[in-house]
């Protein structure tokens, strides 16, 4: 093998390797930001004006006890406890 075989490998390894460096660190930075992304997410839900249940038993609780009134209550509700489960089951795959 001569020697510019050996540079030209050599170069390819580490040219290789600074690749996988710099994925790993951008795929640092994604995961922190969707870790601050989720937080956020969490904080507004626990700001807004309509409840968002701890678990699906609280929403059925509510659901069971209105009888049928506030409608348009019970619908927020539900939305908001589907985005929850969905941000939980994103930071779960996270860990």
């Amino acid at each position: 093998m001569t020697y510019g075989v050996m540079v030209t490998q050599l170069f390819l390894v580490q040219s290789f390797e600074v690749q996988v460096l710099v994925g790993q660190l951008k795929l640092n930075i994604m995961n922190e930001r969707l870790e601050e992304y989720i937080k956020n997410e969490f904080k507004m839900l626990d700001r807004g004006i309509v409840a968002t249940p701890e678990t699906r038993e609280h929403l059925e609780s509510f659901a069971k006890a209105n009888m049928g009134s506030m409608d348009i209550l019970l619908m927020q509700m539900g939305i908001n406890f589907g985005y929850k489960m969905a941000l939980e089951n994103i930071q779960d795959l996270q860990m």
